[in-house]
């Protein structure tokens, strides 16, 4: 009986010290994923303004120079749109990884409440 005390304490600081782990987690992954978002948004300004001097060096060009402007113009849309499909499947990935840690410390508090 004098050790029932010490197993319940024990058992009780293993589920308080998962469920801090998983919470830590969630909130590394959360600036992870903010920090993500605010590249993605700084490459989208970034693209704005690269379609802007396109733009204006499209309509300011040669006639003979159009075709290559162009093609150059056509390369970095294609660019955009792939780091664009990079960014989301990354936020994309964390999010979904953020879930499965909530999930887990769902599970955690169960089975806390269960054992209390």
């Amino acid at each position: 009986m004098a050790n029932e005390p010490f197993s319940f304490e024990q058992k009780n600081q293993q589920y308080r010290a998962k469920i801090e782990e998983l919470q830590e987690k969630q909130v590394a992954l959360k600036k992870q994923r903010r920090y993500v978002e605010e590249q993605q948004e700084a490459y989208f300004e970034l693209q704005q303004r690269e379609q802007s001097v396109y733009g204006f060096v499209l309509t300011n060009c040669e006639p003979e120079e159009r075709a290559y402007i162009e093609d150059r113009g056509s390369d970095s849309l294609f660019l955009a749109k792939k780091a664009q499909r990079e960014f989301d499947e990354e936020r994309l990935q964390l999010e979904k990884e953020e879930r499965s840690l909530f999930e887990q410390e769902e599970h955690q508090h169960q089975a806390y409440r269960s054992f209390l």
